[in-house]
């Protein structure tokens, strides 16, 4: 089964050789169905979909068992069953389809799919990769893995850099690791359950895989490698490495970047919300979200350092090392670079295919070209330099240069790219035709211009005029609109074009002629039919007149004589519309062909002598041998047109130039006369003055008086020439005739000349003219009139106070319109009117500009008069916000106050009230509320009234105006509930209270209210008025208030009856109990209340015992007896008892219990004896066991229980026994219980226990419980007070309690501490434990030196104590940067604590590397990333604790031999081993190098410098700064001084991160390529400066920043084809083996020696200095 390329299609193989295909369609709810069926009878056959038809592709001996198609379509790969592999290319580069046998498989590889590589895979448990040629590249061999069965399926991602092969409850998935060039294993995806996988299958964008299994089961998987937001509107997919997904959250619109070349995609930006643009490894992908088309053309510049340019709507411009590309969306290539440094948006235009294609006939030159190249129509324009202009032709590469005399600071293409407009920077704005290369100038003065969108109208600003040419082909024709503001914008939608002006405040809208858009538009597209009938219903304006023309022209120009003779109609041109029709009509009758007609002779000729193209006329006719026709046309021309003027030009080609000359003044042409006379001077020399008369007044009466000057000047008549150059205009002339001869009419001529350019409308030139001349009054005239206010201002420091004011002034008000306020301001003043100034801020609300201004120029009087003077102006207009300003500034509050109180704007005037006259506030609120009161305006004067806080003013006022509802809600918002109280009572009582009242009342709601406050004011009867008129329910509450009121006032009977008709009697009897009248209490409880009898019974003994208490002796006791007899007549002995009980008479207690609460009497029983225990009279264990005998006796266990439970520490008296009696008291209830209570046994015996362990009697508590059977809750009582031995009692016979209570035994030693006991018993590991955590390392070592401890224990204690050793290390360094203690102590510090550190390994015994490979790692680090300062002290340290590097070295070489299986170790996984050979070869080189540099000499340095250079490749586990430092500074001593450049210079970036604490400031493009150099980022950016001291950083920088500038210092590294052989070979990426001395490639003498391969110089260089194998470290000699 498999899907088409665009999942639209389905084929299916089936059993019965016939392969169908479904087309399922784009989306679900299509419809689906069989499109094509093909028989297989041959293994391999392709179907054709078009006609329904297989064909064979090609044969082989064995069935197909697995069928997979390259990713470009291409080719085909089928696996057989007896395990070949086949391929099939259709196209194999260019020499048709071929065939062959690629490889053959171990088994049948039934799964089998093709992407970048061919992947095959069976049940041999193998995963096997072939190149397309067939080559193996890679075998992943599972034979020895348990789970993994046979692999049934495979498919590569879209992209082909990943493949996926399902096995048996999981999946395979593998990658392709594009730097090293080979697949890598990925992930194994285990899956419980899901059987074997029978289909995989990739989503079009490999942003999903679903799989298939034998069950029926498709689960869909997300395979994307990660997802990122962009600035949260897009999010990014990475689907591989070569291919990611930007998706719009908005919309959901999605595009896929995928390079085609298989590069990494390394970062992705959006531009506008709509465009992106990627940077791969190799190429630049770019693309547009909307039109969904994405290019991808190779990019050699350096990623990152682009501009990109999105204006063009079909292209992208990239900008990059000076050189700007284009490259349209969609295609695969750039379609044009240039060199240019004008990058600017309005300095760039790219216009491709926005317009359809035109073909068809010649254009006239007025028109562009018909586009060529089957339609092709893309240009550009871009800048040369800053005055030239280049336009491309992008299909053809042909270019125009427009070449200009002044710097160029906008351009654009029309949408065809044949018409240019630009503008320079003197505001000039020109046009240029590409096709025809000429130019004219649009405007002299341009603000802004843009083209209408998909038209050739332009649209322009002039100062205030908005200039719109509907026909760029007419220049002249423009359409001028006034507008003030500036033009921002051009919209043209929904068939409207319209202009947008800003006009400071607003925004206006200027809507063009939509039809006169569209016309240009038709012809443009030669739609000469629709351009008609856009003009039709136009009126005949000059611009639509010029367009009937030029519709004319091109109409003609194309034969299509019907448009020309309707064009020629409206125009008015009767002759040509005539003539026209007649053609037409000759055209029909000759018709029948195609054209109807047109292309008859007689119809060609005519057109000929319209177009007055005679020679094609003549042509017409020779062609038809028509001479005689041809001579009689010729003749007829000479008839109708004036032939002197050719007879003229016959005789001056014929030498005779005084015949030509006579004939051209007899065709009126004066000037070409003059001009063969001057060509002539030779062979005119007789009578040349008279001709030269004769031209001066023939030149003269045709209004040449320039060139008759010319003339009168030759002749010598000076004077004549002078005036007939001021006639004639040719001023310049005349000033220069004037310098010569009349030296005294120069400055007359100037002034005439400025005259007369003004007469011209040329005012700017006049200025200068009017200067020469010293008439500075026309020159400031000219200069305003010409609106140059920069000159004007320059010209009027010329004048006279006097005549410069009104210039002044004008030049202020410009400035003012234009919104320039201080330039007007500045002359205001120089125009002596400051005031208009002041004037002027006070309209643009700029007030304290206004009252500074004022304040300089003018008097305090003169300022406040002013002021005065403006606010009663802007106060006739309205403006009293703008009049208030000026008086507040000038301190007449005041009067801004009486001025909005004159326009009764009373909100204003109490603002101002509020912020200057505060203290007068309160009143004005009552002045203004009492005024409107007067005026009738109520709600505004009690708004006044509530602001002054007289609110019960506008309640007396409404009250007063019987507006009673205002009233009370002016009262309810002010004064609350009460103050409605007040108001709703007076208003009852204002309508005569009674029902009239309670009416008015009830309608409000406000009868409670009302009442309520009567109450309050002891006014009842009106009170009981309003209740029984209105609310009756009320009546009870109010004689209730009034019983209250009259016992307050000690009426008692009234207020019994008041309480009574209240229906309170309750209230009646309290006061009665109140007053002591028992009698009455008791009379008004029995008649009223029956419940409050037995109250005031026990109120009455209360009483008399109270009574009784203050007398005392025999009273008192009477008063019992007395208080005893009421509370039983009261049913109340709980309180007799009570009383009795309080006063200790348990006697008395127990009686009344006996006769009255026999229930009670054990409960008083124990009272009894604990007040006995007490008192020490009583609570003995007898009373106890006598109590329980009690109960034991009537059968009550339970009390019986409980009584002896009672028995208690404090309450029992004991004798000399101690707590014995109470053990034996709580015996007794355990007996009891356990006999004949068995459900309490355990509760009790719990009870018991923890009443023991409180009194310290732990063994007594654990035996209470063992007899309880709760055997664990007893040990546990046992060991939780020390009685171990009770413990091991109790737990004897249970070996898993005994086990537990040995186990809490050991801990308890072990939080005790107790190492010695626990060794003692054999716990040694928990002993050493102990030891360790407190540190004592020493004693550890001892103990475990003693008591033989395996090697493997002392490892794990030797690994604790280095990650402690550690942690010192990094605490030193944190103290040194913060230079806590001394940076020279911390560093001592830390070097001390690597030194024990490796001399802990090297001695205790080394971990497992996989168990502890953080630790090792850790270590590596710290002691390769040993400072300067840390170096230094290491130098200071014991004999045998000073090598750290070496001894690191030597740990790792013991650690690497045990774990990849040499002496004395165990085999060990490949991957252990290659992480501890990683560190041992950092260690190993960093030790030969500080070896080397200690030793010293030639030799020894430049082994020390390629050593440091290998360093570079392990800057993750030693600090960056460090090796490039390193690596830096032996490189300068052994002369490499580039190499020591380039890594010094980076050491100077690194430096300066790590003192940011920024990794990006590291730029890593300059080791990019540098393979072997990792890449320093966040994570392996150093925390400390190798180097501390900041001088000697310096030191480095200085050195860095002088080399710089040196040219014979090469400033970057070579390529890796360049490196190789030189020191700068081991930077990068090599297949050879590795030197062990320096860790350079060798490439030649290779020496093999002591299992480690070397190269001979070097080795034998480092043999001979140090007589030892560096690697083994054994005795060695050199090998030669």
């Amino acid at each position: 089964m498999a899907f088409g390329p665009d999942s639209s299609r389905l084929a299916i193989a089936q059993t019965d050789n016939i392969v169908f295909v479904y087309k399922l369609g784009a989306e679900w709810g299509e419809k689906k169905s069989i499109c094509n069926k093909f028989p297989q009878p041959s293994p391999v056959k392709i179907g054709q979909l078009r006609t329904n038809k297989p064909a064979t592709l090609y044969n082989a001996d064995s069935f197909v068992a697995a069928l997979a198609a390259s990713a470009d379509g291409n080719g085909v790969v089928s696996a057989h069953a007896d395990g070949a592999i086949y391929r099939f290319l259709f196209d194999d580069s260019g020499g048709g389809p071929s065939h062959a046998r690629l490889a053959v498989h171990p088994c049948v590889p039934y799964a089998l799919s093709w992407g970048r590589s061919i992947v095959a895979a069976g049940n041999d448990c193998q995963v096997v990769f072939y190149g397309v040629d067939g080559g193996l590249e890679r075998t992943f061999d599972y034979s020895n893995s348990p789970k993994c069965k046979e692999f049934s399926a495979a498919a590569f991602n879209p992209s082909g850099d990943a493949v996926v092969v399902g096995n048996f409850n999981s999946f395979y998935v593998y990658a392709h690791n594009h730097r090293a060039g080979l697949w890598e294993e990925v992930g194994i995806k285990e899956v419980e359950n899901m059987y074997t996988v029978t289909s995989l299958g990739w989503k079009a964008d490999g942003s999903r895989l679903a799989v298939g299994t034998l069950c029926g089961v498709v689960d869909v998987y997300d395979a994307c490698v990660k997802r990122s937001r962009y600035r949260g509107k897009f999010e990014f997919t990475y689907v591989s490495l070569s291919q990611v997904i930007v998706k719009r959250l908005g919309t959901g619109a999605r595009i896929v970047l995928k390079s085609h070349f298989g590069c990494e995609i390394l970062k992705i930006n959006i531009f506008k919300d709509r465009y992106v643009a990627a940077n791969t490894t190799e190429t630049l992908l770019l693309g547009d979200l909307e039109t969904l088309k994405l290019s991808e053309v190779p990019w050699n510049f350096n990623s990152g350092g682009e501009k990109f340019i999105f204006d063009a709507p079909a292209a992208a411009l990239v900008f990059a090392a000076g050189e700007l590309s284009v490259v349209e969306y969609g295609h695969n290539e750039v379609a044009a670079a240039v060199r240019t440094d004008h990058i600017s948006a309005h300095l760039l235009s790219v216009r491709l295919n926005e317009r359809p294609p035109r073909t068809g006939a010649p254009d006239d030159p007025d028109t562009p070209r018909a586009d060529e190249h089957d339609g092709q129509n893309k240009k550009m324009a871009y800048l040369l330099d800053a005055q030239t202009v280049n336009v491309k032709n992008l299909v053809t590469q042909a270019s125009v240069t427009v070449n200009h005399d002044c710097r160029i600071d906008w351009l654009e293409l029309n949408s065809r790219g044949n018409l240019l407009l630009f503008r320079d920077k003197r505001r000039q704005l020109h046009l240029f035709n590409v096709d025809n290369q000429t130019r004219t100038t649009l405007l002299n003065l341009c603000n802004y211009v843009q083209w209408v969108p998909d038209s050739d109208v332009v649209v322009a600003q002039s100062r205030t005029s908005l200039c719109v040419w509907y026909n760029i082909h007419a220049p002249d024709q423009v359409t001028n609109h006034q507008i003030k503001g500036d033009v921002y914008e051009i919209e043209r939608s929904s068939g409207r074009t319209e202009v947008i002006v800003n006009e400071g405040f607003r925004e206006a809208s200027y809507l063009l002629d939509e039809a006169l858009i569209e016309f240009g538009t038709a012809i443009d597209d030669r739609d000469y039919a629709k351009a008609m009938e856009i003009l039709e219903p136009l009126e005949l304006t000059p611009e639509a007149a010029a367009m009937w023309s030029q519709l004319c022209d091109m109409a003609l120009a194309h034969g299509d004589v019907l448009i020309a003779e309707r064009c020629a109609a409206a125009l008015g041109d009767v002759p040509r519309a005539a003539y026209l029709h007649a053609l037409s009509a000759a055209a029909a009758a000759v018709g029948g062909g195609e054209g109807g007609g047109r292309d008859h002779w007689s119809v060609r000729h005519r057109m000929c002598l319209l177009r007055k193209d005679l020679k094609g006329a003549e042509d017409a006719l020779l062609a038809q041998g028509r001479v005689e026709e041809a001579i009689a046309m010729y003749e007829k021309v000479l008839l109708d047109t004036n032939q002197d003027q050719r007879a003229a030009l016959l005789k001056e080609a014929e030498g005779d130039a005084e015949e030509a000359m006579r004939l051209y003044l007899k065709a009126g042409l004066p000037a070409q006369a003059a001009r063969v006379l001057k060509e002539n001077e030779r062979s005119v020399k007789s009578g040349r003055a008279q001709w030269l008369e004769t031209l001066a007044a023939a030149l003269g009466s045709a209004g040449m008086h320039d060139r008759a000057g010319d003339c009168f000047e030759e002749l010598g008549q000076l004077q004549r020439a002078l005036d007939a150059y001021v006639r004639g205009g040719a001023f310049r002339k005349g000033v220069d005739l004037a310098r010569r001869s009349f030296p005294g009419e120069v400055v007359k001529l100037e002034e005439a000349w400025g005259d007369w350019l003004v007469g011209q409308k040329q005012l700017d030139m006049a200025i200068n003219h009017y200067i020469e001349a010293r008439a500075n009054g026309k020159a400031m005239e000219a200069a305003l009139s010409a609106r140059q206010w920069t000159k004007a201002a320059q010209l009027v420091e010329a004048l006279d106070g006097g005549a410069a004011r009104p210039y002044y002034k004008k030049l202020a008000r410009h400035h003012e319109d234009a919104g320039q306020l201080q330039l007007a301001e500045k002359f205001y003043v120089r125009a002596d009117a400051p005031e208009l100034a002041v004037d002027m801020y006070t309209k643009a609300n700029q007030w304290e500009a206004a009252h500074k201004l004022a304040s300089s120029y003018m008097s305090e009087g003169e300022v406040r008069m002013l002021y005065i003077d403006q606010a009663q102006k802007l106060e006739a207009i309205g403006k009293l916000r703008e009049a208030e300003r000026l008086l507040v500034q000038v301190n007449e509050a005041d009067m801004a106050i009486s001025l909005y109180k004159r326009h009764r704007r009373y909100d204003d005037m109490v603002r101002l009230v509020t912020a200057h006259r505060g203290e007068l506030l309160k009143e004005t609120h009552m002045f203004l509320a009492q005024q409107l009161e007067v005026e009738g305006d109520f709600t505004q004067a009690e708004g006044h009234y509530a602001a002054a806080g007289e609110w019960l003013a506008a309640v007396n006022m409404f009250r007063g105006l019987d507006m009673w509802e205002d009233a009370l809600r002016v009262a309810r918002h002010h004064g609350g509930a009460a103050a409605q109280k007040r108001v709703a009572y007076a208003w009852a009582l204002a309508l005569g209270g009674g029902d009239k009242g309670a009416r008015a009342l009830t309608k409000h709601g406000l009868v409670d209210a009302a009442i309520d406050y009567a109450a309050e004011l002891r006014d009842f009867a009106n009170a009981f008025e309003l209740a029984r008129a209105a609310a009756p329910a009320r009546l009870p509450d109010i004689h209730l208030k009034h019983g209250m009121f009259l016992e307050d006032e000690e009426r008692f009977a009234e207020a019994e009856a008041e309480f009574v008709l209240a229906g309170k009697p309750r209230e009646a009897v309290d006061m009665l109990v109140h007053q002591k009248d028992w009698t009455g209490a008791l009379r008004v409880a029995q008649e009223q209340e029956p419940a409050a009898v037995p109250d005031v019974l026990c109120a009455e003994a209360d009483d008399a015992l109270a009574t009784a208490a203050a007398a005392g002796g025999e009273a008192l006791e009477s008063a019992r007896g007395r208080a005893e007899t009421l509370f039983l007549q009261a049913s109340r002995p709980e309180r007799a008892l009570a009383m009795w009980e309080e006063a200790g008479q348990y006697t008395e207690a127990l009686r009344v219990c006996g006769r009255h609460l026999p229930h009670r009497l054990a409960e008083v029983e124990g009272r009894n004896q604990a007040a006995q225990a007490v008192s020490g009279r009583g609570g003995t264990k007898a009373n106890y066991l006598a109590t329980a005998r009690a109960y034991e006796q009537s059968r009550n266990w339970a009390g019986a229980i409980d009584a002896l439970l009672q028995a208690r520490a404090g309450t029992m008296a004991t004798s000399g026994a101690g707590t014995q009696e109470l053990e034996d008291v709580w015996s007794r209830a355990l007996d009891i219980a356990r006999t004949q209570a068995p459900n309490r046994h355990v509760a009790v015996a719990r009870e018991v226990a923890s009443r023991l362990v409180a009194l310290g009697r732990h063994e007594a508590a654990a035996d209470a419980l063992r007899d309880a059977r709760q055997l664990e809750e007893a040990a546990e009582v046992a060991m939780g007070g020390g009685a171990w031995d009770k413990a091991r009692e109790v737990a004897t016979g249970h070996a898993a309690l005994a086990e537990q209570v040995e186990r809490a035994y050991q801990r308890h030693l072990v939080r005790g501490e107790a190492a010695d006991e626990l060794v003692e018993i054999g716990q040694t590991s928990a002993a050493l434990d102990i030891i360790a955590q407190r540190g004592d390392w020493q004693r550890l070592w001892e103990v475990a030196a003693r008591e033989n401890v395996p090697p493997a224990a002392l490892a794990r204690y030797a690994a604790l104590r280095v990650t402690g050793l550690l942690k010192e290390v990094e605490a030193a360094r944190q103290r040194a940067t913060a230079a806590e203690d001394g940076a020279a102590a911390a560093a001592a510090a830390a070097a001390a604590a690597m030194a024990e550190a490796v001399g802990t390994l090297a001695e205790r015994g080394l971990p497992g590397a996989k168990e502890a490979m953080g630790m090792y790692e850790g270590l590596v680090k710290a002691v390769l990333g040993m400072t300067q300062e840390e170096e230094a002290a290491a130098e200071k340290l014991p004999e045998n604790s000073r090598e750290i590097v070496a001894g690191l070295r030597g740990v790792l070489y013991d650690l690497w031999q045990a774990t990849s299986g040499g002496k004395g170790g165990q085999q060990r996984s490949s991957k252990a081993a290659d992480d501890v050979e990683h560190l041992l070869l950092a260690a190993h080189y960093s030790a030969l190098l500080q070896q080397c540099v200690r030793h010293g000499g030639r030799d020894c340095a430049a082994l020390a410098a390629r050593m440091a250079l290998t360093l570079l490749r392990y800057s993750d586990l030693a600090p960056a700064d460090k090796c490039f430092y390193r690596a830096g500074r032996l490189a300068r001593e052994v002369g490499e001084q580039s190499l020591g450049f380039v890594l010094l210079n980076r050491y100077v970036d690194l430096a300066e991160a790590i003192d940011e604490g920024d990794a990006s400031l590291v730029d890593n493009s300059d080791f990019a390529h540098a393979t072997n150099v990792p890449v320093v980022d966040a994570t392996t950016l150093p925390r400390y400066h190798y180097l501390g001291d900041e001088a000697k950083r310096e030191e480095v920088r200085d050195w860095v920043l002088g080399v710089c500038v040196d040219a014979c210092v090469e400033q970057q590294l070579p390529s890796a084809a360049d490196a190789r052989g030189t020191i700068y070979e081991v930077l990068f990426a090599s297949e050879l083996p590795t030197c062990v001395v320096t860790g350079f490639p060798i490439a030649k003498q290779l020496l093999d020696v002591n299992g480690t391969k070397a190269s001979k110089r070097d080795w034998n260089t480092y043999v001979r200095t140090f007589k030892h194998c560096p690697w083994t470290g054994k005795p060695q000699s050199p090998q030669y």
